[in-house]
């Protein structure tokens, strides 16, 4: 972003240019999205626009942001539940099941971006998933030492979360069916999950 609003008035503006540029991605994918469409959607000039967003790019990356701030809300919100009391696969599920609920949001912005992940960068907002499902999952293994014990180090932590997330984007950005349904890939990503932090996988 060219520059970060400070006013009221321009915080709106940019809200209602990042809301056109995500309708515009819904409805006729990343390829369609311009500036000049984005501006005319939102009912202002290019040269508004241009104040905060110096090309189309600028306006991707807000959008990814957005979809990553709410799966990282999603996440909070599991994390701070009564879900953390679950054992490791319970709560690895309710996890998932909240990802999923912010992929198949009725906007459909996020599952618009995921069809095109490969040529997004996607690796602040990875990073700072990783960061925050690392916190989560230490958090997790504090509050369970004895009757749920997992470990959370950095490497293994690392191989999990990654191993979910690459597999949920290709799965979601296939563009046919697979031959299972969604619930057995979720009850194995939770079980594959749950296994290796408890120390269970070879």
């Amino acid at each position: 972003m060219r520059k970060k609003p400070q006013q009221q008035r321009a915080r709106l503006l940019v809200e209602s240019l990042v809301d056109a540029a995500a309708e515009i991605v819904v409805a006729e994918g990343l390829d369609a999205l311009t500036t000049a469409r984005v501006a005319d959607r939102a009912g202002v000039s290019v040269g508004s626009l241009y104040q905060y967003f110096r090309n189309k790019e600028e306006l991707i990356v807000a959008l990814t942001d957005r979809v990553n701030a709410d799966l990282l809300d999603a996440v909070d919100r599991v994390a701070s539940s009564s879900t953390r009391d679950a054992d490791p696969r319970r709560f690895t599920r309710a996890l998932l099941d909240a990802a999923f609920d912010v992929f198949e949001a009725r906007d459909g912005l996020a599952l618009a971006l995921l069809r095109h992940w490969h040529r997004l960068d996607i690796s602040r907002g990875l990073h700072r998933f990783e960061q925050r499902m690392l916190d989560v999952l230490r958090h997790y293994a504090l509050a369970h030492l004895r009757d749920h014990p997992i470990d959370p180090s950095p490497a293994r932590a690392f191989i999990v979360i990654n191993s979910v997330v690459f597999t949920l984007l290709r799965y979601l950005a296939q563009p046919s069916e697979p031959g299972f349904r969604k619930e057995e890939l979720l009850d194995e990503l939770a079980g594959m999950a749950a296994a290796q932090l408890s120390g269970r996988a070879g």
